[in-house]
């Protein structure tokens, strides 16, 4: 991956974290209801239990720097240095073979304020508490799609929601969850169109996006 690309790539993550602003504006009217079930008006949170991992996966490993969190990469995707001004909270960043994809691995560094709200709120309160922290302001066109959702997998349990960019077609995917000591971390799975490779379909985005959370162990 030649330096003009890594620049392009690096570019894509700040725009990545500034999104989470624009998200957070759009998510705003949350009512509780019970942990784990909060709506905002109008939308539905749907459990749901993940299937196995459907695409092909490699023995490369994503490994938090606690140790408390595992989750396997897809074939032939390779890891990619988090330098030139990315957020110090991401811990590992991959991307597929044709650029057109990258895995997002973030710790999410807890404060009392998100204890509580995470205590109160569940997953949808952390996710909030994650916008927040993302607090410069983006005008890439970011908008949230779908409704949220809790992901429950086997004894696993992740917060979910799927946001697109209309001005580049570009989308993502990110899911947040505790660790099983109580850390806070966040995935995400972006779509990238700085090369002439064509974006992958949001099929194949999902199965892609649903193959390494089904990998995914905390």
């Amino acid at each position: 991956m030649n330096a003009k690309n890594i620049f392009k790539l690096q570019t894509l993550l700040k725009i990545f974290l500034l999104a989470f602003t624009v998200l957070l504006n759009l998510t705003g009217c949350l009512v509780v209801k019970e942990k784990d079930e909060i709506i905002k008006k109008g939308t539905i949170i749907t459990y749901e239990t993940a299937p196995k991992a459907t695409v092909k996966m490699s023995d490369k490993v994503v490994r938090a720097v606690r140790g408390d969190m595992i989750a396997s990469l897809p074939e032939n995707w390779f890891f990619i240095e988090p330098t030139g001004g990315v957020s110090a909270d991401i811990f590992a960043v991959a991307v597929n073979p044709d650029y057109t994809m990258s895995a997002i691995f973030s710790h999410i560094k807890k404060t009392s304020e998100m204890t509580e709200i995470v205590k109160k709120e569940g997953l949808i309160g952390l996710a909030r508490m994650t916008f927040n922290k993302h607090n410069a302001k983006s005008s890439v066109g970011i908008n949230l799609v779908d409704s949220y959702q809790i992901l429950v997998f086997s004894n696993q349990k992740f917060g979910s929601y799927t946001f697109v960019n209309s001005k580049n077609n570009t989308f993502g995917s990110s899911a947040v969850f505790v660790s099983s000591i109580n850390e806070y971390y966040e995935f995400s799975l972006v779509t990238m169109n700085f090369t002439n490779n064509d974006l992958p379909t949001r099929i194949e985005f999902d199965r892609t996006f649903n193959s390494i959370l089904a990998t995914l162990k905390y």
